[in-house]
């Protein structure tokens, strides 16, 4: 057996999922160099969180450390999105498939894609479906 860090102690425990894996403190990473080993994850997750201006860096680190054929999920707010083709086209690119979309939300995006494989253009290759807008808040 195992002793869980103290951070993981206030995680909460999904019903059916088995335990809690030990792994560092989310604060010790940044998402565009996360402490993980290459193929050795199922699931990443981007949740309002492509703020950045080097979401590709991210989205190439989550290709990194997902196991072949994992799972991406990304939710974002719908109006960063000039033309979702050019964003989906973007992200196969580096090397994922679009499994889903849901677009019917008038506030947020979702998108699961599947990993297949290594990014399929260089570093210097320009996607621009990649830049997103400033996310627009708006008074209710």
């Amino acid at each position: 057996m195992f002793e869980e860090p103290e951070w993981a102690e206030a995680a909460p425990v999904a019903a059916g999922l088995g335990p809690v894996i030990s792994r560092p403190p989310p604060a010790a990473a940044s998402q565009n160099k996360v402490p993980l080993e290459d193929e050795s994850v199922d699931v990443a997750v981007f949740c309002l969180s492509l703020m950045g201006t080097n979401i590709r860096d991210f989205l190439e680190e989550a290709n990194r450390v997902l196991k072949p054929g994992g799972l991406l999920k990304v939710a974002e707010v719908s109006s960063r999105f000039e033309d979702v083709r050019t964003f989906l086209r973007a992200v196969t690119k580096l090397g994922f498939k679009i499994v889903s979309k849901d677009l019917t939300n008038s506030h947020f995006f979702l998108f699961d894609f599947q990993k297949t494989g290594p990014p399929l253009v260089g570093p210097k290759a320009q996607l621009s479906g990649l830049q997103l807008q400033p996310c627009l808040y708006k008074r209710r």
